[in-house]
């Protein structure tokens, strides 16, 4: 594993999750929530139900919902509301250092 920098802890939007590519190829998206324990959450951008970017969904709370099928899944844990189901997102160790996001991928 690697710690590499995303972004800055102001690109973050306090109502959405910032999407970016990094080194790689890899799509990752980094929201605000409150709880955690950096107040923030770094998933891959790809939902586990159909491959769509869940990162451009609408955040409420600390839940985000795919703009394509609508399936719903807690940031704290990756896991996927109000159904049962294996299906879970890719989440990343999160530290922040100097205003700066860093991931661990």
């Amino acid at each position: 594993m690697a710690l590499v920098t995303v972004c800055r802890t102001d690109d973050v939007p306090a109502d959405t999750a910032l999407c970016t590519r990094l080194p790689g190829g890899l799509q990752v998206a980094v929201a605000k929530v409150n709880g955690s324990e950096s107040g923030f959450v770094a998933f891959e951008n790809r939902c586990p139900h159909a491959q769509g970017p869940v990162g451009e969904g609408k955040l409420h709370g600390s839940e985000i919902v795919c703009p394509w099928h609508f399936f719903r899944f807690d940031l704290a844990t990756g896991k996927p509301v109000g159904m049962t189901s294996v299906m879970t997102l890719k989440r990343f160790p999160v530290s922040v250092s100097g205003g700066e996001i860093r991931i661990d991928v």
